[in-house]
């Protein structure tokens, strides 16, 4: 949606198909950009069913249901059943041809995941003279993310057929991971020159201007997105109990305004937050509920350090979040396997990059000043803003 907001303002009439999505989950970083002047939004009702992403589940016929339809998904999707668009196929296809042929719609950019969206950008360009560029956001068929680690082989093998069809349908491929690139150019040599890097996009809009450097002492910190890994990020946490125990034990001073506060998306915290109450850290280590792109922003602008921790699958993965708190300047502390992500956090002075097992140590002495991190407040992030990366766009993906 940034990069609708963007084309809009640059002069283009921009028609956006979306999820409606239920009530109960109503919000989104988002949602102000749908009254920038030039852009149409059409809403989908969702059809796929709300209980198997929503967290956390705490009514008795939520819980039934999601088992429910776990049962019952595999019986009627192909591949990967934890793809929302899955029962968007008519809908998409129906509205999309409409828009084309009633506005004489040329260029047609879709972003994935949900990755079976991509495929049905190839089944439209099927039925309609387009220019398609499909767009990941994330890893699909290689990683184990979305579903991915828990479908039998014939479903995987399903899976890469619709990624092969994508790439060899599709006018552009685009990414914002080299990782990404380096993998489909090699998978799929015969169409490597269609892929791009397409990078995250900072919108000062949505963030605000840089603060000022940090305290020497990283003492608030904050923790805002979702966390994923399961047995990986059970591990961490628990890192993190003990290093705020080992503060605690050691660093009473410090310990007395130390803060991890907690924006935790995407499921529940219940068991996390009685991990934290039996070591008597609650007061210290504190969870909040999810809040938009908007409210969070100023929150981490505030903090001394942002605390992220970056499952081992990921760990060649720069995501959006990188981007938006190396513009805010704030350090980043993360934690997870060495890897590209802890490669140019380094290299670039952007904070610091720990392994699990160092947290409960190491995250101590950086709370107390005894270990410093120096971040370059000169760091060049002209090429990830949303207007530069738009005139990247026009220039370079859409139909000439």
């Amino acid at each position: 949606m940034k990069f609708a907001k963007a084309l809009a303002r640059r002069g283009h009439a921009v028609h956006v198909i979306h999820s409606a999505g239920p009530e109960e989950l109503k919000g989104s970083p988002w949602t102000d950009d749908l009254a920038t002047p030039g852009i149409t939004c059409h809403p989908l009702p969702q059809r796929y069913p709300t209980v198997l992403f929503k967290r956390p589940l705490t009514r008795l016929v939520d819980k039934m249901m999601y088992r429910v339809w776990n049962l019952v998904l595999p019986l009627l999707v192909k591949g990967n059943w934890f793809d929302k668009a899955v029962f968007w196929k008519r809908p998409f296809l129906d509205k999309a041809c409409a828009l084309i042929d009633l506005h004489g719609i040329r260029d047609v950019l879709i972003t994935g995941a949900p990755f079976r969206l991509l495929y049905f950008g190839v089944l439209l360009k099927q039925r309609r003279p387009i220019h398609l560029v499909c767009d990941l956001r994330d890893t699909w068929t290689w990683q184990d993310g979305y579903g991915g680690a828990l479908l039998s082989p014939e479903r995987k093998a399903y899976e890469r057929r619709l990624e092969e069809a994508v790439m060899a349908g599709s006018d552009r491929i685009t990414t914002p991971h080299p990782a990404v690139v380096e993998h489909l150019t090699r998978t799929y040599p015969q169409h490597a020159t269609k892929v791009r890097l397409l990078g995250h996009a900072i919108d000062p809009d949505e963030l605000g201007p840089p603060r000022p450097e940090p305290s020497p002492s990283l003492r608030r910190l904050i923790y805002a997105g979702s966390m994923y890994g399961a047995h990986e990020a059970d591990r961490y946490f628990d890192q993190v109990i003990a290093a705020f125990a080992h503060l605690r034990d050691t660093a009473p001073e410090a310990f007395a305004d130390a803060s991890l506060d907690l924006y935790i998306t995407g499921h529940g915290t219940g068991n996390l937050r009685r991990l934290v109450e039996a070591r008597g850290l609650q007061h210290h280590i504190r969870f909040h509920a999810p809040l938009p792109a908007k409210a969070i922003f100023p929150r981490i602008a505030a903090a001394d350090a942002v605390l992220l921790f970056i499952p081992s699958m990921n760990r060649d993965v720069l995501g959006t979040k990188f981007t938006e708190v190396f513009h805010l300047r704030r350090p980043v502390i993360h934690v997870g396997d060495a890897g590209l992500v802890s490669r140019h956090i380094e290299a670039d002075r952007l904070g610091v990059s720990l392994r699990v097992e160092e947290l409960a140590h190491e995250l101590p002495r950086l709370m107390t000043g005894e270990r410093t991190v120096t971040v370059d407040t000169n760091y060049d992030l002209s090429a990830h803003l949303l207007d530069h990366i738009a005139a990247g766009i026009e220039r370079d993906l859409l139909a000439p």
